[in-house]
């Protein structure tokens, strides 16, 4: 079977579940209405009612799940785009004269290939001295070496 023949097939099984529990409450009301005995017309709500509700409810279940189905789909469709639009090396902004200079961010500094800049449009790459003159901490994810002391500052 196909993939999107299950979408079809599962949205009219669905279907056919509701009708055939909306027939079952019909004839179960149906057979308790022809009767003027009150013990007689028992057995047809019972029986016809809860068959009925039960597979209205089987029915409703399936139908929920189908379109949960179909959501999924779709988002796995369109995941799939980003992927083929993501560039082949990723997202890889850091310049090859990177020697040295630290991704400066708004209260922390990282190496240039941190995860938490990764990606970023507009960064801008500093000194070791400038991101101290900035009052920059180092980042706790990649935690860069100072160029000055040459150890990893926490």
């Amino acid at each position: 079977m196909k993939p999107g023949q299950f979408g079809k097939l599962g949205s009219k099984l669905a279907l056919a579940f509701i009708a055939l529990g909306l027939l079952a409450i019909l004839l179960g009301y149906n057979g308790a209405a022809g009767n003027l005995d009150v013990r007689a017309q028992l057995p047809y709500i019972v029986s016809g009612g809860l068959v009925g509700v039960s597979l209205v409810i089987v029915g409703a279940a399936l139908m929920i799940t189908q379109g949960a189905r179909e959501d999924r789909q779709r988002l796995e469709a369109l995941l799939l785009q980003l992927v083929d639009a993501q560039p082949a090396g990723g997202y890889d902004g850091v310049p090859s004269d990177a020697d040295g200079l630290y991704a400066a961010g708004t209260a922390s500094f990282h190496k240039p290939g941190c995860r938490l800049v990764d990606g970023r449009e507009e960064i801008a790459y500093v000194t070791a001295g400038e991101a101290a003159a900035r009052n920059l901490k180092p980042c706790r994810v990649c935690q860069p070496e100072t160029a000055a002391t040459n150890v990893t500052v926490r």
